[in-house]
């Protein structure tokens, strides 16, 4: 048995053995625990079990003119959280840093592209960096999300797009389960207000700037599966929109969950029991 260079000896009832060591944790010599690495806020000898739910923790979000390279560094973040990043540009946008990850981009009825990428923090700093060559303007917003089953992080992280044009109130796309973020990219030049349905937990916003044809995004999400989630109501008709549903997956449970008020799914004493 290899033993450490000064190794404490311990009588064990027969023989004299080498002692496991021991570490004093502020009251008594205990067991070493594992490795531990600091996630960005404590030390942690390993990740956190997924949730059923993930849970929002935080965001940001920019405004650019003409630029070929827009971004920014990342909202306050600890390893294992789930990073999800969004760009609408007047060009395709490609995500550049932090390498690695591959965004799906749509180009949406207005000519804009938008494009979303989605991967769990690994500690790695730096700021997060979309290329938009030739943009004549760009939006970006970056939220995290807590909880999330790392493992199962989707590379195309997009479950569904609707798009509208001369509208000022968009029917939400369905929740896909665990936690949904919806993203809603309106073009206007006058949009300063906005209503989310109940049950749907408004998140983050970038606005245009008031009387340029910007692109605004909404964020918001929800737990949960619904068929009726409701409608955003603007407070401006709008030139075009869309929505697009994104899924932060967790921990599957094997129980169902609907959105409370969800209209088709969602009856109380039906198929909702509060427990």
């Amino acid at each position: 048995m290899a033993r450490s260079d000064n190794p404490a000896m311990v009588w064990n009832g027969a023989a004299w053995v080498e002692g496991s060591p021991r570490i004093w944790d502020g009251k008594t010599w205990a067991q070493p625990t594992a490795a531990r690495f600091f996630d960005g806020e404590v030390w942690q000898a390993k990740a956190p079990a997924p949730a059923p739910f993930p849970a929002y923790a935080a965001s940001n979000a920019g405004l650019f003119g003409r630029a070929d390279y827009v971004g920014g560094p990342l909202p306050p973040v600890r390893v294992s959280d789930v990073v999800v990043s969004v760009c609408a540009a007047t060009a395709m946008p490609q995500l550049v840093a932090p390498s690695g990850f591959i965004a799906q981009a749509h180009q949406l009825s207005s000519g804009h592209w938008i494009g979303v990428a989605t991967w769990p923090y690994d500690g790695r700093g730096g700021d997060v960096v979309w290329q938009v060559q030739d943009s004549t303007s760009a939006t970006t917003m970056n939220l995290v999300y807590r909880g999330g089953d790392i493992s199962s992080t989707p590379v195309a992280p997009v479950q569904e797009v609707r798009q509208y044009d001369g509208v000022n109130r968009l029917p939400l796309n369905s929740a896909g389960g665990f936690t949904t973020v919806f993203l809603v990219l309106a073009e206007s030049v006058d949009l300063t207000g906005y209503a989310w349905p109940d049950g749907v937990v408004p998140r983050a916003e970038q606005l245009g700037d008031f009387g340029s044809l910007d692109v605004s995004l909404l964020a918001a999400d929800t737990p949960g599966t619904g068929s009726s989630a409701g409608d955003l109501v603007l407070d401006t008709t709008v030139a075009s929109a869309a929505c697009l549903s994104i899924q932060v997956r967790g921990m599957d449970d094997g129980r169902p969950t609907w959105i409370l008020g969800d209209t088709t799914a969602s009856v109380l004493g039906t198929t909702t029991v509060l427990g």
